[in-house]
């Protein structure tokens, strides 16, 4: 059947039929898009929402925990707190690494240690070079500063020497350290059958 079976005002009124159907069909589309982004959004920001509070609650757990055992394990190994303070603990399971970013320095104290150090080895080693070397390397300075690893070592012999230049040298020098962190992190890894470790992924863009 052709058009011209149809007066005019039967074609415009089709006309005006199919476009209000098609704009009909627009405004439910529109509906159901707009109802689905409010419940999308409503859903999962609900879900980021618990999920944020469940992460910060760990975390707080997490290096709370952590730097409890790292106290205790200073307390129970007998070591000087200086260092970045930086530990793995694992099992047959888990292992849990404890990172801390920052920076160690001595302030102007250390100087006055090196000169009560270098008097000690000074009178104490007057003939024994290789000692007062071996001794001397650990107050080496990188870009003006000690190297905390090397003055651990000196920390280790502070009951060797019985004399005050020595002594009072490790006192400052222990008085002078500061470390400034700057953020810690603590990573995990679960052991898989073979024993090999695969990481346990926290970080949302990581996944």
């Amino acid at each position: 059947m052709g058009l011209e079976q149809f007066t005019d005002e039967e074609i415009a009124k089709a006309y005006e039929t199919r476009q209000k159907a098609a704009q009909d069909a627009k405004i439910r589309q529109k509906q159901a898009y707009e109802k689905l982004k409010e419940d999308t959004l409503n859903l999962l920001g609900e879900k980021s929402e618990k999920l944020n509070g469940l992460m910060i609650d760990f975390k707080a757990e997490a290096f709370d925990s952590m730097q409890t055992l790292y106290d205790l394990l200073q307390e129970y190994s007998s070591r000087h707190a200086d260092g970045k303070g930086n530990f793995k603990i694992e099992n047959d399971r888990f292992k849990i690494s404890y990172k801390r970013q920052g920076k160690a320095t001595f302030d102007e104290r250390s100087s006055q240690a090196e000169k009560h150090i270098i008097e000690f080895l000074n009178t104490r080693y007057t003939g024994d070079e290789d000692t007062k070397d071996l001794i001397s390397s650990l107050l080496e300075r990188k870009n003006g500063d000690l190297d905390i690893n090397l003055i651990q070592k000196l920390y280790k012999m502070e009951d060797r020497f019985d004399d005050k230049n020595w002594k009072r040298g490790i006192e400052l020098l222990k008085e002078s350290y500061r470390y400034s962190h700057s953020k810690d992190y603590i990573t995990f890894e679960k052991k898989n059958e073979a024993g090999e470790l695969t990481p346990i992924v926290l970080q949302f863009s990581k996944i």
